[in-house]
């Protein structure tokens, strides 16, 4: 029999991992596929259908080949479409240059046998050496990938916990449901997070012309930053052979920052000269470093680091200044049903208790990191069987850095946050999709 891989999970993570085996095997390999919500190919983020929702990186850094960095370019340029190696590319059509690498890649390599399992898998067992997954059948398999992706936002904080089962309430930002009901609806709606989700939900609701006023609240109030290329960029700055403690490496950013706003050069660049060497800076961090990390520059690394297109945010703004959109800054404390919509009720940044009726929730507060608090049959099942454990952070799997859980179990993607810290986007995804698909194939 041939060696039989299981990837559960049809999201890029996944995708990535299917197109590295494609391209790397030279001997016959079985690779079942599981995807629940039958997403192979796209996944959450990529399976929208929106025009409106963007790349938050330029097609120029989109490449799913670590050794082919102009691959998604060259198939914009095959496919004859107006967009350059500069451009925030719709993210449906990112996800049709995915599905169409795919088919090609699977069309010409006669080694690798891929079969789809549009199956939730509710359960592996590692028995006799063999993993033993179990959707409403058995499967088998030497080698089991956990593709998982990013795990719905955990719920607000409230005294009162009837909220989470009204109908206008939405834990899923990007629920097909949410939208109709927003639109059909046209009268007060509420974000909870002021991030990259918050974004796609309003660009997305104003290129469909919704009337009605939109409030977001965070506890921040930082909203992100736009894509902004206009100012030259500061020299490279890191030396690889140094190891940087946090300490240092906050000194050396306020320092640069303050060197650009001096020298009228573009603060941004300052965050993309770090992003080449964040995972080994994070890896030399101490856990001590790393809590200190978490609760005092989380907040305002996710804003300098995660940008969006500047076309998204002229929108936020735009409907900001016609006081469409509100933003406030607050922390929620309940939030009460009522037959007309909910009171949110929130301290506000100067400590004062405040409330706000809003008809529609939708939870904007981004993927629940900590897989101990998530809803997921299967992960609870992996706990309980102890084939994984909780990352120490309380951010996804405890793993190697390579992704490996064991020399027959991995992960890939935003399960390895924990480990990485940058571990969510494609350009560091499809670098860790290159080494597993070897230890699939080779070892």
């Amino acid at each position: 029999m041939n060696p039989a891989v299981a990837i559960i999970g049809g999201g890029v993570s996944g995708t990535l991992i299917v197109l590295n085996c494609l391209k790397q095997a030279s001997k016959p390999l079985d690779i079942l596929w599981f995807d629940g919500k039958d997403a192979f190919c796209k996944g959450l983020a990529y399976s929208t259908v929106e025009e409106t929702h963007l790349l938050n990186v330029r097609a120029s850094n989109m490449s799913v080949f670590t050794d082919e960095p102009g691959h998604f370019v060259n198939w914009l340029v095959h496919k004859k479409l107006p967009y350059s190696a500069k451009d925030f590319v719709p993210r449906k059509l990112f996800g049709t240059y995915i599905l169409e690498t795919y088919t090609a890649l699977k069309e010409i390599n006669p080694h690798v046998k891929i079969i789809q399992k549009p199956e939730e898998v509710k359960a592996v067992n590692l028995i006799d050496g063999k993993y033993v997954l179990t959707t409403e059948r058995n499967y088998t398999a030497d080698k089991v990938v956990l593709a998982l992706g990013n795990f719905l936002p955990a719920h607000p904080r409230s005294a009162s916990n009837e909220f989470k089962t009204s109908p206008n309430y939405f834990q899923d930002a990007f629920n097909p449901k949410a939208a109709e009901k927003i639109l059909a609806n046209n009268n007060t709606l509420t974000l909870i997070g002021a991030g990259l989700t918050m974004v796609d939900v309003v660009v997305g609701l104003k290129h469909k012309n919704y009337k009605g006023n939109i409030y977001v609240i965070s506890p921040h109030g930082y909203l992100p930053q736009a894509h902004n290329d206009s100012l030259p960029a500061i020299e490279n700055f890191m030396d690889p052979a140094i190891t940087y403690s946090l300490s240092d490496i906050v000194r050396i950013v306020r320092s640069k920052l303050k060197e650009t706003r001096k020298k009228n050069m573009n603060p941004q660049s300052v965050i993309d000269a770090l992003r080449p060497h964040l995972q080994g800076l994070w890896l030399g961090f101490s856990i001590e470093e790393k809590k200190r990390f978490l609760r005092h520059l989380r907040h305002k690394w996710g804003v300098a680091r995660h940008r969006v297109p500047q076309a998204s945010m002229e929108i936020i703004t735009g409907l900001m200044h016609d006081k469409k959109l509100t933003v406030l800054r607050g922390r929620i404390f309940t939030i009460d049903t009522k037959t007309n919509g909910f009171d949110i009720r929130y301290t506000d940044s100067s400590g004062e208790k405040r409330s706000l009726h809003t008809t529609i929730i939708v939870n904007c507060t981004g993927p629940e990191p900590d897989i101990t608090k998530t809803d997921s049959a299967l992960v609870k099942q992996l706990i309980h069987s102890s084939l994984i454990l909780s990352h120490e952070l309380a951010y996804g799997l405890h793993a190697a850095r390579d992704g490996a859980i064991s020399n027959s179990l991995f992960t890939i993607g935003p399960p390895l946050k924990g480990v990485l810290w940058e571990s969510t986007a494609v350009p560091e995804i499809r670098v860790q999709a290159r080494e597993i698909a070897a230890k699939i194939i080779f070892d």
